[in-house]
């Protein structure tokens, strides 16, 4: 399933995709949670992959391996989060990509200045995050590691879940 940083999973589009059409493509969810984070908009939380868990944790972070958030108030797709290695970005990078693979493949390189190691790519209307673990850090640059996690995210819709990438 690939996705991109202008907003592409699969068939489905941030800021146009439903519920619908979400469930029409990867089937009904595990674990759905309606919530809100501080003064974000509210959102509907769709979770796969949760091995018992909620979709999300208290705060709205995802708990479980996929979950993507609708906007409550639209109905759309707003952020994607997945764990799943069968999600991958045009260059072929997953979850489990090693991160100078993934530099490579980017040509950029994976600083950890912050809460959260990442790469990004921003078009008009989204952006694409691999998201690190592991490694070490060496001054600012993350040497080792792998990708974590996949998230596409609106520039427009943003239930605020993800502190660390909303843009």
């Amino acid at each position: 399933m690939t996705v991109t940083a202008n907003g592409r999973v699969g068939p489905l589009h941030i800021d146009r995709s439903t519920r619908a059409e979400v469930i029409a493509f990867v089937g009904r969810a595990e674990s759905e949670v309606a919530g809100r984070y501080d003064s974000f908009p509210r959102f509907d939380a769709l979770g796969y992959g949760c091995k018992g868990r909620r979709a999300t944790d208290q705060a709205g972070g995802p708990a479980c391996e996929t979950v993507f958030y609708l906007d409550a108030h639209s109905g759309k797709l707003a952020l994607l989060w997945t764990e799943d290695p069968r999600y991958r970005n045009l260059y072929g990078i997953h979850a489990g990509t090693p991160t100078a693979v993934a530099e490579t493949a980017l040509r950029r390189t994976v600083h950890s200045p912050g809460c959260l190691a990442q790469l990004r790519i921003t078009t008009k209307s989204a952006f694409l995050v691999a998201v690190f673990g592991g490694g070490r850090s060496s001054g600012t640059r993350l040497v080792g590691g792998h990708v974590d996690a996949l998230v596409v995210h609106s520039r427009t819709l943003n239930p605020g879940v993800l502190d660390c990438i909303d843009g």
